[in-house]
């Protein structure tokens, strides 16, 4: 599994007239820059993400040993070469020209227990197509995350308003590029395409962030709309080389399988962390979040 990443700052290659930098969602941590970006992340904050135990984390983090190129064991060659079998696949703020009223906006996303989004791109404020911005506000209650991803074509600039947090970047070689504690009136800025994970402290996280993309779009990494989850979990198997019970543990019976972007803390009840993701209005997330980003 390999995303091509354009105009990448540290060691691009030609193709055209483009430059871009391959990075790896799964595979061994490598000498030559190569290992998936899992390995970047600390294990207790993407255990916390995906809310899985140590011994889970590391089969999916450690058990590859092979890097860009994976070679699948038997067994799991002859399941992907078997034919498919039962595989079913209120009023927004005030808006004008030149102004935009975050405090009585409609949320683009609300998570019981972990926080509230709001995005303001050039859908919301035509202005800010001029001038190639978004702009978006983040509350995180206490100890919630955001699931770790990346925005493919915006870096972003983020403030700390109030609050504190905890932030970790990866660099696309799947190195930590930096892991560092936000308190307010800090900056920390993202580079596209590195991706980043945030967890509130103990008294939450309030954030503003500008990207400089009139529609910003981020992939993520956990939830029910994250890039593992589209995947086929024979995919998934091979890529990690994992078992089917490792996969289903935290893929499917995962309490983050129903979570999108905003993450509470695993000591929450199933319930809460279950609770419905109002989005822009509607119940699909997929297609609502992206055509806001």
């Amino acid at each position: 599994m390999t995303f091509l990443t354009f105009g990448n700052i540290r060691d691009p290659m030609m193709h055209g007239c483009h430059t871009y930098e391959a990075f790896h969602l799964a595979g061994a941590q490598t000498d030559h820059g190569m290992g998936g970006i899992l390995h970047g992340f600390s294990r207790d904050m993407l255990a916390e993400a995906m809310d899985v135990d140590e011994r889970t984390m590391s089969q999916l983090i450690d058990n590859q040993e092979g890097a860009a190129i994976v070679r699948l064991g038997e067994a799991l060659d002859r399941l992907m070469r078997r034919p498919e079998e039962g595989l079913g696949a209120g009023k927004a703020g005030w808006m004008a020209d030149f102004s935009y009223r975050f405090g009585s906006a409609h949320r683009d996303v609300i998570q019981s227990r972990a926080g509230q989004l709001i995005i303001a791109n050039s859908f919301k404020l035509p202005v800010l197509k001029y001038l190639d911005m978004a702009i978006g506000c983040l509350h995180l209650e206490n100890d919630a995350l955001t699931a770790p991803g990346w925005f493919t074509n915006a870096d972003q600039l983020m403030y700390c308003a109030e609050g504190s947090a905890r932030v970790q970047v990866v660099w696309p070689s799947g190195e930590m590029a930096g892991d560092v504690e936000m308190n307010e009136g800090d900056l920390v800025m993202v580079p596209k395409n590195y991706p980043v994970m945030i967890q509130a402290g103990r008294n939450g996280f309030n954030a503003t962030f500008v990207m400089n993309n009139d529609k910003p779009i981020a992939m993520h990494m956990t939830g029910s709309d994250s890039v593992f989850k589209a995947m086929h979990p024979r995919v998934r198997m091979g890529a990690f080389d994992i078992t089917e019970e490792v996969d289903r543990r935290a893929y499917e019976q995962s309490r983050r399988a129903k979570t999108t972007y905003l993450l509470p803390p695993r000591r929450a009840t199933r319930q809460e962390s279950e609770s419905e993701v109002i989005v822009d209005g509607a119940n699909n997330i997929g297609a609502a979040m992206w055509s806001m980003f």
